[in-house]
Protein backbone atom coordinates (compact mmCIF):
# COMPACT_ATOMS: atom_id res chain seq x y z
CA UNK A 1 0.00 0.00 0.00
CA UNK A 2 1.86 3.17 -0.76
CA UNK A 3 1.91 6.24 0.89
CA UNK A 4 0.76 9.86 -0.65
CA UNK A 5 3.50 11.70 0.68
CA UNK A 6 5.81 9.20 -1.58
CA UNK A 7 4.68 10.20 -4.81
CA UNK A 8 7.76 13.40 -5.03
CA UNK A 9 10.79 11.16 -6.20
CA UNK A 10 13.24 14.13 -5.32
CA UNK A 11 11.73 14.53 -1.87
CA UNK A 12 11.33 10.73 -0.97
CA UNK A 13 14.26 8.58 -2.77
CA UNK A 14 13.22 5.51 -0.88
CA UNK A 15 9.57 3.82 -0.07
CA UNK A 16 7.90 4.08 2.31
CA UNK A 17 7.27 0.34 4.39
CA UNK A 18 3.82 -0.88 4.46
CA UNK A 19 0.96 -0.93 7.33
CA UNK A 20 3.05 -2.80 9.48
CA UNK A 21 5.30 -0.39 9.95
CA UNK A 22 4.48 3.31 9.05
CA UNK A 23 0.47 4.03 9.68
CA UNK A 24 -1.55 5.26 5.85
CA UNK A 25 -1.93 8.28 4.86
CA UNK A 26 -5.26 10.02 4.49
CA UNK A 27 -5.52 8.88 0.87
CA UNK A 28 -5.29 5.42 1.75
CA UNK A 29 -7.27 5.66 4.90
CA UNK A 30 -10.78 6.11 3.76
CA UNK A 31 -13.44 3.66 2.09
CA UNK A 32 -14.40 4.34 -1.38
CA UNK A 33 -17.04 6.47 -2.34
CA UNK A 34 -17.19 7.78 1.57
CA UNK A 35 -17.37 11.62 2.23
CA UNK A 36 -14.70 12.25 5.02
CA UNK A 37 -13.76 15.20 7.05
CA UNK A 38 -10.24 14.75 8.06
CA UNK A 39 -11.27 17.00 11.23
CA UNK A 40 -13.18 13.33 12.14
CA UNK A 41 -10.69 11.18 11.15
CA UNK A 42 -8.30 9.60 14.44
CA UNK A 43 -5.78 8.40 12.08
CA UNK A 44 -5.12 11.70 9.87
CA UNK A 45 -1.64 12.11 10.49
CA UNK A 46 -0.93 15.64 11.40
CA UNK A 47 1.44 18.40 9.60
CA UNK A 48 4.70 17.97 11.82
CA UNK A 49 4.97 14.33 11.93
CA UNK A 50 4.48 13.80 8.12
CA UNK A 51 7.01 16.54 7.66
CA UNK A 52 8.76 14.29 10.23
CA UNK A 53 8.37 11.07 8.85
CA UNK A 54 10.49 12.20 5.34
CA UNK A 55 13.51 11.65 6.81
CA UNK A 56 12.94 7.98 8.55
CA UNK A 57 12.45 6.39 4.94
CA UNK A 58 16.15 6.38 4.80
CA UNK A 59 16.40 4.75 8.43
CA UNK A 60 13.95 1.93 7.71
CA UNK A 61 16.02 0.95 4.90
CA UNK A 62 19.05 0.48 7.07
CA UNK A 63 17.21 -0.98 10.43
CA UNK A 64 14.86 -3.45 7.60
CA UNK A 65 18.55 -4.31 6.04
CA UNK A 66 18.63 -7.30 3.24
CA UNK A 67 15.16 -7.72 3.23
CA UNK A 68 14.30 -4.42 2.89
CA UNK A 69 16.73 -3.89 0.31
CA UNK A 70 15.20 -7.05 -1.76
CA UNK A 71 11.56 -6.18 -1.37
CA UNK A 72 12.63 -2.47 -2.57
CA UNK A 73 15.45 -3.18 -5.25
CA UNK A 74 13.54 -0.96 -8.19
CA UNK A 75 14.63 1.67 -5.99
CA UNK A 76 17.37 1.15 -3.90
CA UNK A 77 19.28 -1.03 -7.20
CA UNK A 78 17.50 0.27 -9.91
CA UNK A 79 17.65 -1.85 -13.43
CA UNK A 80 20.74 -0.59 -15.38
CA UNK A 81 20.05 0.61 -19.19
CA UNK A 82 20.17 -2.59 -21.36
CA UNK A 83 20.28 -4.34 -18.59
CA UNK A 84 19.19 -7.98 -18.70
CA UNK A 85 16.11 -8.35 -16.55
CA UNK A 86 17.33 -11.71 -15.06
CA UNK A 87 20.88 -10.27 -14.48
CA UNK A 88 19.18 -7.46 -13.05
CA UNK A 89 17.81 -10.00 -10.17
CA UNK A 90 21.18 -11.92 -10.05
CA UNK A 91 22.28 -8.20 -8.87
CA UNK A 92 19.76 -7.99 -6.64
CA UNK A 93 20.04 -11.17 -4.74
CA UNK A 94 23.76 -10.95 -4.19
CA UNK A 95 23.78 -8.21 -2.56
CA UNK A 96 23.18 -7.14 1.20
CA UNK A 97 22.60 -4.31 3.39
CA UNK A 98 25.62 -4.51 5.97
CA UNK A 99 24.04 -2.96 9.11
CA UNK A 100 26.84 -0.15 9.90
CA UNK A 101 24.06 2.16 11.27
CA UNK A 102 22.26 -0.60 13.07
CA UNK A 103 25.58 -1.47 14.80
CA UNK A 104 25.93 2.07 16.07
CA UNK A 105 22.87 2.66 17.71
CA UNK A 106 22.94 -0.40 19.35
CA UNK A 107 26.69 0.48 20.26
CA UNK A 108 25.75 3.62 21.94
CA UNK A 109 22.93 1.91 24.00
CA UNK A 110 25.47 -0.16 24.92
CA UNK A 111 27.66 2.45 26.36
CA UNK A 112 24.82 4.46 27.79
CA UNK A 113 23.85 1.45 29.95
CA UNK A 114 27.10 -0.77 30.50
CA UNK A 115 26.40 0.05 33.56
CA UNK A 116 22.72 -0.97 35.74
CA UNK A 117 20.46 1.30 36.11
CA UNK A 118 20.44 2.07 40.11
CA UNK A 119 17.15 2.78 41.91
CA UNK A 120 17.51 4.94 45.08
CA UNK A 121 15.30 6.45 47.43
CA UNK A 122 14.21 10.10 47.85
CA UNK A 123 14.91 10.29 51.24
CA UNK A 124 18.68 10.64 52.01
CA UNK A 125 19.05 7.51 54.78
CA UNK A 126 15.96 5.94 53.70
CA UNK A 127 15.83 2.32 51.57
CA UNK A 128 13.86 2.13 48.05
CA UNK A 129 10.23 0.64 48.82
CA UNK A 130 10.38 -3.96 48.12
CA UNK A 131 7.98 -3.07 45.64
CA UNK A 132 9.97 -1.44 43.05
CA UNK A 133 12.60 -3.52 43.38
CA UNK A 134 10.40 -6.26 42.47
CA UNK A 135 8.82 -4.51 39.72
CA UNK A 136 11.53 -3.58 37.87
CA UNK A 137 12.28 -7.11 37.15
CA UNK A 138 9.20 -6.88 34.83
CA UNK A 139 8.72 -3.70 33.49
CA UNK A 140 6.87 -4.51 30.57
CA UNK A 141 3.99 -7.13 32.08
CA UNK A 142 6.18 -9.91 29.45
CA UNK A 143 9.09 -10.68 31.74
CA UNK A 144 10.94 -7.80 30.36
CA UNK A 145 13.70 -6.16 33.08
CA UNK A 146 14.28 -2.43 33.54
CA UNK A 147 17.60 -2.16 31.67
CA UNK A 148 16.37 -4.59 29.22
CA UNK A 149 13.93 -2.40 28.22
CA UNK A 150 15.29 0.66 28.57
CA UNK A 151 18.27 -0.17 25.72
CA UNK A 152 15.26 -1.18 23.36
CA UNK A 153 14.14 2.33 24.07
CA UNK A 154 17.90 3.91 23.42
CA UNK A 155 17.97 2.39 20.17
CA UNK A 156 15.15 3.18 18.80
CA UNK A 157 15.20 6.64 20.35
CA UNK A 158 18.82 6.82 18.22
CA UNK A 159 17.39 5.81 15.21
CA UNK A 160 14.49 7.88 14.73
CA UNK A 161 15.20 10.64 16.79
CA UNK A 162 12.88 9.87 19.59
CA UNK A 163 11.14 6.84 21.38
CA UNK A 164 8.09 7.12 24.16
CA UNK A 165 7.00 5.00 26.70
CA UNK A 166 3.60 4.91 27.52
CA UNK A 167 2.60 3.74 31.36
CA UNK A 168 -0.66 2.19 31.14
CA UNK A 169 -2.90 0.07 34.05
CA UNK A 170 -5.33 -3.00 33.89
CA UNK A 171 -8.81 -2.05 33.84
CA UNK A 172 -9.66 -3.63 37.44
CA UNK A 173 -13.84 -3.94 36.22
CA UNK A 174 -15.96 -3.34 38.92
CA UNK A 175 -14.35 -3.42 42.14
CA UNK A 176 -15.94 -2.83 45.64
CA UNK A 177 -12.96 -1.10 46.60
CA UNK A 178 -9.36 -0.41 46.97
CA UNK A 179 -8.34 -3.59 48.77
CA UNK A 180 -10.18 -5.53 46.63
CA UNK A 181 -7.94 -3.53 43.48
CA UNK A 182 -5.47 -4.63 45.35
CA UNK A 183 -5.95 -8.16 45.90
CA UNK A 184 -6.01 -8.93 42.28
CA UNK A 185 -2.18 -7.94 42.11
CA UNK A 186 -2.75 -5.17 38.87
CA UNK A 187 0.62 -4.01 38.18
CA UNK A 188 0.98 -1.02 36.22
CA UNK A 189 3.00 -1.61 32.94
CA UNK A 190 5.40 0.12 30.37
CA UNK A 191 4.53 0.06 26.37
CA UNK A 192 7.49 0.88 24.27
CA UNK A 193 6.11 3.39 21.68
CA UNK A 194 8.07 3.58 18.49
CA UNK A 195 8.49 7.34 16.53
CA UNK A 196 6.35 6.14 13.74
CA UNK A 197 3.40 5.02 15.49
CA UNK A 198 2.71 8.87 16.90
CA UNK A 199 0.42 9.68 14.42
CA UNK A 200 -0.41 13.96 15.76
CA UNK A 201 -0.66 15.76 19.51
CA UNK A 202 -2.43 18.72 20.06
CA UNK A 203 -1.93 21.43 22.44
CA UNK A 204 -3.79 23.43 24.95
CA UNK A 205 -3.16 26.55 22.60
CA UNK A 206 -1.89 25.53 18.90
CA UNK A 207 -0.47 29.60 18.68
CA UNK A 208 1.85 28.82 21.43
CA UNK A 209 4.10 26.08 21.48
CA UNK A 210 5.02 26.00 24.99
CA UNK A 211 1.45 25.61 25.46
CA UNK A 212 1.43 21.70 27.46
CA UNK A 213 -0.24 18.59 24.83
CA UNK A 214 -3.71 17.75 25.64
CA UNK A 215 -3.67 15.30 23.33
CA UNK A 216 -2.06 12.18 21.73
CA UNK A 217 -3.14 10.14 18.77
CA UNK A 218 -0.91 6.26 18.87
CA UNK A 219 -1.43 4.04 15.47
CA UNK A 220 -1.53 0.02 17.19
CA UNK A 221 -1.94 -3.33 15.88
CA UNK A 222 -3.11 -5.87 18.26
CA UNK A 223 -4.27 -9.54 17.85
CA UNK A 224 -7.63 -11.16 17.97
CA UNK A 225 -8.69 -14.79 18.03
CA UNK A 226 -10.60 -16.10 15.12
CA UNK A 227 -11.69 -19.56 15.14
CA UNK A 228 -10.28 -22.12 17.22
CA UNK A 229 -6.70 -22.08 15.93
CA UNK A 230 -6.56 -18.40 13.95
CA UNK A 231 -5.63 -14.61 14.33
CA UNK A 232 -6.08 -11.51 12.46
CA UNK A 233 -4.07 -8.00 13.19
CA UNK A 234 -6.55 -4.98 13.97
CA UNK A 235 -5.29 -1.34 13.88
CA UNK A 236 -6.66 0.40 16.03
CA UNK A 237 -5.79 4.50 17.21
CA UNK A 238 -5.50 5.28 20.68
CA UNK A 239 -6.47 8.60 21.67
CA UNK A 240 -5.18 9.90 24.96
CA UNK A 241 -6.11 12.84 26.97
CA UNK A 242 -5.73 13.83 30.69
CA UNK A 243 -7.35 11.46 32.37
CA UNK A 244 -9.42 9.78 29.69
CA UNK A 245 -8.72 7.44 26.48
CA UNK A 246 -10.10 6.66 23.25
CA UNK A 247 -9.55 3.32 20.90
CA UNK A 248 -10.71 3.60 17.27
CA UNK A 249 -11.09 0.81 14.89
CA UNK A 250 -11.40 0.86 11.72
CA UNK A 251 -14.80 -0.03 9.86
CA UNK A 252 -15.47 -1.70 6.26
CA UNK A 253 -14.57 -5.15 4.27
CA UNK A 254 -10.49 -5.05 4.47
CA UNK A 255 -8.16 -6.94 6.94
CA UNK A 256 -7.64 -4.47 9.28
CA UNK A 257 -11.05 -3.52 9.78
CA UNK A 258 -14.47 -4.26 11.58
CA UNK A 259 -17.98 -5.12 10.23
CA UNK A 260 -20.55 -2.55 12.01
CA UNK A 261 -24.23 -3.33 13.02
CA UNK A 262 -26.97 -0.98 12.31
CA UNK A 263 -25.90 0.80 15.87
CA UNK A 264 -22.85 1.68 14.98
CA UNK A 265 -22.66 2.64 11.63
CA UNK A 266 -21.08 5.90 11.45
CA UNK A 267 -20.80 7.93 7.84
CA UNK A 268 -18.60 10.84 8.74
CA UNK A 269 -15.44 8.55 9.56
CA UNK A 270 -13.79 5.53 8.38
CA UNK A 271 -13.81 4.62 11.74
CA UNK A 272 -15.71 3.54 14.87
CA UNK A 273 -15.17 4.11 18.82
CA UNK A 274 -14.50 0.82 19.65
CA UNK A 275 -13.47 1.42 23.68
CA UNK A 276 -12.83 4.43 25.87
CA UNK A 277 -12.72 5.20 29.94
CA UNK A 278 -11.02 7.48 32.07
CA UNK A 279 -8.00 7.03 34.24
CA UNK A 280 -6.75 8.08 37.52
CA UNK A 281 -4.09 10.67 36.59
CA UNK A 282 -4.81 14.05 35.66
CA UNK A 283 -2.38 14.07 32.80
CA UNK A 284 -0.92 12.12 29.63
CA UNK A 285 1.06 9.38 30.99
CA UNK A 286 3.66 8.97 27.54
CA UNK A 287 7.23 10.10 28.71
CA UNK A 288 9.98 10.70 25.81
CA UNK A 289 13.22 10.13 25.27
CA UNK A 290 14.67 11.99 22.73
CA UNK A 291 18.64 12.04 21.21
CA UNK A 292 17.61 14.73 18.73
CA UNK A 293 15.13 17.30 20.33
CA UNK A 294 13.78 19.82 17.76
CA UNK A 295 10.69 20.52 19.40
CA UNK A 296 8.07 18.51 21.75
CA UNK A 297 7.04 15.39 20.27
CA UNK A 298 9.40 16.67 17.28
CA UNK A 299 12.98 15.51 16.11
CA UNK A 300 15.66 14.37 13.89
CA UNK A 301 17.06 11.26 13.34
CA UNK A 302 21.24 11.74 14.31
CA UNK A 303 22.13 8.64 12.42
CA UNK A 304 20.23 9.95 9.18
CA UNK A 305 23.24 10.92 7.02
CA UNK A 306 25.37 7.77 8.46
CA UNK A 307 22.32 5.71 6.98
CA UNK A 308 22.50 7.34 3.76
CA UNK A 309 26.38 6.43 3.37
CA UNK A 310 24.74 3.21 4.37
CA UNK A 311 22.64 2.82 1.61
CA UNK A 312 25.27 4.13 -0.59
CA UNK A 313 27.74 1.65 0.33
CA UNK A 314 25.26 -1.11 0.26
CA UNK A 315 24.54 0.43 -3.50
CA UNK A 316 28.35 0.54 -4.26
CA UNK A 317 29.17 -3.29 -2.49
CA UNK A 318 26.14 -4.88 -4.70
CA UNK A 319 28.14 -3.40 -8.12
CA UNK A 320 31.44 -4.60 -7.23
CA UNK A 321 29.99 -7.94 -5.79
CA UNK A 322 28.40 -8.13 -9.33
CA UNK A 323 31.43 -7.00 -11.44
CA UNK A 324 33.90 -9.93 -9.46
CA UNK A 325 31.05 -12.71 -9.75
CA UNK A 326 30.92 -12.06 -13.63
CA UNK A 327 34.75 -11.14 -13.99
CA UNK A 328 36.07 -14.05 -12.17
CA UNK A 329 35.35 -16.19 -14.83
CA UNK A 330 37.52 -15.47 -17.63
CA UNK A 331 36.42 -15.74 -21.32
CA UNK A 332 37.93 -18.09 -23.84
CA UNK A 333 39.13 -16.68 -27.27
CA UNK A 334 39.71 -18.73 -30.08
CA UNK A 335 41.79 -17.01 -32.97
CA UNK A 336 41.18 -18.56 -36.45
CA UNK A 337 38.36 -20.81 -35.11
CA UNK A 338 35.66 -21.89 -37.59
CA UNK A 339 32.29 -20.68 -35.59
CA UNK A 340 29.80 -24.28 -35.02
CA UNK A 341 27.72 -25.70 -33.22
CA UNK A 342 30.07 -28.52 -32.00
CA UNK A 343 30.15 -27.88 -27.65
CA UNK A 344 33.85 -27.43 -27.14
CA UNK A 345 34.65 -29.26 -23.24
CA UNK A 346 37.42 -27.52 -21.12
CA UNK A 347 39.04 -29.65 -18.13
CA UNK A 348 43.19 -30.09 -17.35
CA UNK A 349 42.39 -33.36 -19.64
CA UNK A 350 41.69 -31.42 -22.56
CA UNK A 351 43.14 -30.19 -25.15
CA UNK A 352 41.95 -27.86 -28.50
CA UNK A 353 43.57 -28.66 -31.95
CA UNK A 354 43.42 -25.13 -33.93
CA UNK A 355 44.29 -24.94 -37.72
CA UNK A 356 48.05 -24.68 -38.23
CA UNK A 357 47.29 -21.22 -40.09
CA UNK A 358 46.55 -18.08 -37.72
CA UNK A 359 45.15 -19.75 -35.43
CA UNK A 360 45.91 -19.17 -31.40
CA UNK A 361 43.60 -19.47 -28.50
CA UNK A 362 43.63 -17.47 -25.17
CA UNK A 363 41.84 -16.10 -22.51
CA UNK A 364 40.93 -12.83 -21.97
CA UNK A 365 40.12 -11.73 -18.40
CA UNK A 366 39.94 -7.67 -16.88
CA UNK A 367 42.55 -5.97 -15.32
CA UNK A 368 42.91 -6.43 -11.13
CA UNK A 369 43.08 -2.53 -11.13
CA UNK A 370 39.56 -2.31 -12.57
CA UNK A 371 38.30 -3.07 -9.16
CA UNK A 372 40.76 -0.98 -6.99
CA UNK A 373 38.62 2.12 -7.43
CA UNK A 374 35.47 0.35 -6.80
CA UNK A 375 37.14 -1.07 -3.47
CA UNK A 376 38.85 2.17 -2.62
CA UNK A 377 35.57 3.87 -2.70
CA UNK A 378 34.20 1.33 -0.19
CA UNK A 379 37.02 2.15 1.84
CA UNK A 380 36.05 5.52 1.49
CA UNK A 381 32.76 5.19 2.79
CA UNK A 382 33.73 3.01 5.35
CA UNK A 383 36.13 5.92 7.13
CA UNK A 384 33.30 8.03 6.37
CA UNK A 385 30.66 6.34 8.64
CA UNK A 386 33.25 4.85 11.27
CA UNK A 387 34.54 9.14 11.57
CA UNK A 388 30.98 10.13 11.61
CA UNK A 389 29.42 7.25 14.28
CA UNK A 390 29.05 8.29 17.60
CA UNK A 391 30.99 5.61 19.17
CA UNK A 392 34.24 4.03 17.63
CA UNK A 393 33.17 0.74 16.25
CA UNK A 394 34.83 -0.33 13.34
CA UNK A 395 38.86 0.66 13.79
CA UNK A 396 39.73 1.04 17.52
CA UNK A 397 42.66 1.99 18.50
CA UNK A 398 45.11 -0.11 20.81
CA UNK A 399 48.35 2.23 20.63
CA UNK A 400 49.24 4.41 23.49
CA UNK A 401 47.52 7.70 23.55
CA UNK A 402 47.75 10.64 25.22
CA UNK A 403 45.10 11.88 27.74
CA UNK A 404 44.36 14.96 25.34
CA UNK A 405 44.07 13.15 22.45
CA UNK A 406 41.65 10.34 23.65
CA UNK A 407 39.54 13.35 25.33
CA UNK A 408 39.36 15.07 21.80
CA UNK A 409 38.54 11.67 20.15
CA UNK A 410 35.39 10.87 22.25
CA UNK A 411 34.07 14.78 23.00
CA UNK A 412 31.55 14.56 20.11
CA UNK A 413 30.37 10.96 21.30
CA UNK A 414 30.24 11.43 24.78
CA UNK A 415 28.49 14.87 24.00
CA UNK A 416 25.41 12.82 22.17
CA UNK A 417 25.44 9.93 24.72
CA UNK A 418 25.52 12.35 27.60
CA UNK A 419 21.94 14.12 26.14
CA UNK A 420 20.48 11.12 25.41
CA UNK A 421 21.31 9.32 29.01
CA UNK A 422 20.02 12.66 30.13
CA UNK A 423 17.09 11.95 28.31
CA UNK A 424 16.25 8.36 28.79
CA UNK A 425 16.96 9.31 33.04
CA UNK A 426 14.10 12.28 32.60
CA UNK A 427 12.20 9.98 30.41
CA UNK A 428 12.30 7.20 33.06
CA UNK A 429 11.88 9.19 36.16
CA UNK A 430 8.41 10.51 34.52
CA UNK A 431 7.12 6.52 33.70
CA UNK A 432 8.30 5.82 37.68
CA UNK A 433 6.00 8.91 38.65
CA UNK A 434 3.38 7.80 36.61
CA UNK A 435 3.59 3.80 37.93
CA UNK A 436 3.66 5.59 41.19
CA UNK A 437 0.35 7.56 41.04
CA UNK A 438 -1.32 4.36 39.74
CA UNK A 439 -0.32 1.99 42.78
CA UNK A 440 -0.26 5.07 45.92
CA UNK A 441 3.38 4.14 46.24
CA UNK A 442 6.45 6.70 46.45
CA UNK A 443 8.53 6.66 43.52
CA UNK A 444 11.95 6.39 43.88
CA UNK A 445 15.07 8.28 41.65
CA UNK A 446 16.65 6.73 38.77
CA UNK A 447 20.38 7.05 38.19
CA UNK A 448 22.02 6.51 35.10
CA UNK A 449 25.99 6.76 34.70
CA UNK A 450 27.51 9.10 32.94
CA UNK A 451 30.75 6.98 32.50
CA UNK A 452 30.48 6.01 28.92
CA UNK A 453 34.66 5.59 28.91
CA UNK A 454 35.43 1.77 27.95
CA UNK A 455 39.18 2.49 29.31
CA UNK A 456 40.43 0.80 32.59
CA UNK A 457 43.22 1.35 34.43
CA UNK A 458 46.33 -0.17 33.10
CA UNK A 459 48.72 -1.46 35.91
CA UNK A 460 50.72 2.33 35.38
CA UNK A 461 48.13 4.07 35.73
CA UNK A 462 47.13 1.92 39.03
CA UNK A 463 50.71 2.05 39.87
CA UNK A 464 50.52 5.99 39.64
CA UNK A 465 47.46 6.79 41.95
CA UNK A 466 49.03 4.37 44.45
CA UNK A 467 52.45 5.94 44.51
CA UNK A 468 50.55 9.49 45.01
CA UNK A 469 48.50 8.23 48.01
CA UNK A 470 51.51 6.41 49.77
CA UNK A 471 53.36 10.12 49.16
CA UNK A 472 50.24 11.68 50.55
CA UNK A 473 48.96 13.44 47.57
CA UNK A 474 45.59 12.03 47.56
CA UNK A 475 43.24 10.78 50.18
CA UNK A 476 42.32 7.14 50.49
CA UNK A 477 38.89 7.58 49.52
CA UNK A 478 39.82 9.08 46.23
CA UNK A 479 42.23 6.47 45.31
CA UNK A 480 39.49 3.38 46.18
CA UNK A 481 37.38 6.09 44.12
CA UNK A 482 39.54 6.22 41.25
CA UNK A 483 40.10 2.46 41.55
CA UNK A 484 36.44 1.75 40.90
CA UNK A 485 36.00 3.95 38.48
CA UNK A 486 38.82 2.54 36.67
CA UNK A 487 37.21 -1.04 37.10
CA UNK A 488 40.02 -2.14 39.13
CA UNK A 489 38.02 -2.57 42.27
CA UNK A 490 34.61 -3.83 41.96
CA UNK A 491 31.62 -1.92 42.69
CA UNK A 492 31.91 -1.46 47.14
CA UNK A 493 30.99 1.30 49.33
CA UNK A 494 34.22 3.57 49.67
CA UNK A 495 33.25 4.80 53.25
CA UNK A 496 32.67 1.17 54.51
CA UNK A 497 35.99 -0.07 52.98
CA UNK A 498 37.89 3.37 54.76
CA UNK A 499 36.37 2.09 58.00
CA UNK A 500 37.12 -1.53 57.69
CA UNK A 501 40.95 -0.35 56.89
CA UNK A 502 41.15 1.84 59.57
CA UNK A 503 39.83 -0.79 62.36
CA UNK A 504 41.98 -3.51 61.06
CA UNK A 505 45.12 -1.33 61.43
CA UNK A 506 43.87 -0.24 65.38
CA UNK A 507 43.40 -3.83 65.93
CA UNK A 508 46.44 -4.34 64.85
CA UNK A 509 48.82 -1.50 66.99
CA UNK A 510 46.33 -2.85 69.85
CA UNK A 511 44.35 -0.02 69.87
CA UNK A 512 41.32 -2.12 69.88
CA UNK A 513 41.32 -5.32 72.12
CA UNK A 514 40.09 -8.24 69.53
CA UNK A 515 37.25 -10.55 70.79
CA UNK A 516 38.20 -13.79 72.06
CA UNK A 517 37.72 -17.43 70.04
CA UNK A 518 36.05 -19.86 71.79
CA UNK A 519 39.21 -21.70 71.96
CA UNK A 520 40.79 -19.03 73.98
CA UNK A 521 38.02 -18.52 75.99
CA UNK A 522 38.04 -22.35 76.97
CA UNK A 523 41.98 -21.37 77.80
CA UNK A 524 41.28 -18.60 80.12
CA UNK A 525 38.50 -20.73 82.02
CA UNK A 526 41.16 -23.15 82.21
CA UNK A 527 43.23 -20.88 83.74
CA UNK A 528 41.13 -19.06 85.87
CA UNK A 529 40.38 -22.49 87.19
CA UNK A 530 44.22 -23.04 88.15
CA UNK A 531 44.78 -20.37 89.45
CA UNK A 532 41.64 -21.16 92.08
CA UNK A 533 43.27 -24.54 92.63
CA UNK A 534 46.94 -22.89 93.37
CA UNK A 535 45.29 -20.39 95.71
CA UNK A 536 43.75 -23.37 98.01
CA UNK A 537 47.27 -25.50 98.11
CA UNK A 538 48.73 -22.24 99.63
CA UNK A 539 46.16 -21.80 102.44
CA UNK A 540 46.27 -25.35 102.80
CA UNK A 541 50.42 -24.94 103.54
CA UNK A 542 49.73 -21.75 105.57
CA UNK A 543 47.60 -23.43 108.21
CA UNK A 544 49.77 -26.04 108.44
CA UNK A 545 52.71 -23.91 109.33
CA UNK A 546 53.34 -23.28 113.19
Amino acid sequence: MSSSYNQDPNLIPYPAPDILDLPETQGDLEPPNLDVNYGNDPAMISGPVLEMSRQWNAIDAVVGGTQYLRDNYEILLPQEPREDSEAHLRRVYHAVMSPFTVRIAEQAASLILRKQIQLTSRDQDAQVDPYWDDWKENVDGLGTDLDTYARRVVISSILYGHAGTLVDYPNPGDVPNLQAERDLNLRPYFVHIDAKQILGFRRLNEIYPSQPITQVRINELVSEAEGPFGDRILRQIRVLEKGRYEIYRRRGDGPYSRQLDRTQRDDTSGWIKYAEGETSLDSIPLSITYSNKIGEMISKPPLLPIAHLNILHTQRQADLSHSLHVASQPVLVLKGWTDSENTIGLSVNKAILLPPDNSDAFYVEPASSAFDAQQSFITQLEEQMSSLGISTLFSQKMASETAASKRLSRSDSDSLLSIVSKNLEASLQLAFDYAAEYVGIESPLIQISRDFDLQQLDGNQTASYMQLWMNGAISQELLLQMLKEGEVLPSVDINEEVDKVQDEKDRNMGLIPSADTPEDENIDAGDSLNDVEREQERDAIREELP
